[in-house]
């Protein structure tokens, strides 16, 4: 997602992801809106499953500025808790 969100793959953004509704304080400015499905086939699929990830990254995972900083940044937070936590 971020490679997309970055423009790093010719992949258009703007086909496949709307920003999200609202910003609060426990959110991100890179959030997109939730892809909303009843089929499983789909709801599993990269982007319905993705954006709900990513939307729950904590903000600071977002002050990186490249590809290498924004993965050394995930490394330091447990992405099988949700809402994610810093490990210690």
């Amino acid at each position: 997602m971020y490679k997309i969100t970055n423009n790093l793959l010719d992949i258009n953004p703007n086909q496949y992801l709307m920003p999200g509704h609202s910003q609060t304080r426990s959110n991100h400015p890179h959030k997109y809106r939730q892809i909303s499905t009843s089929h499983n086939y789909y709801k599993y699929s990269f982007f319905p499953r993705t954006i709900a990830q990513w939307n729950r990254l904590p903000s600071n995972v977002f002050a990186h500025n490249s590809l290498d900083t924004f993965k050394g940044a995930l490394q330091n937070i447990n992405l099988t808790i949700a809402p994610f936590r810093h490990l210690q």
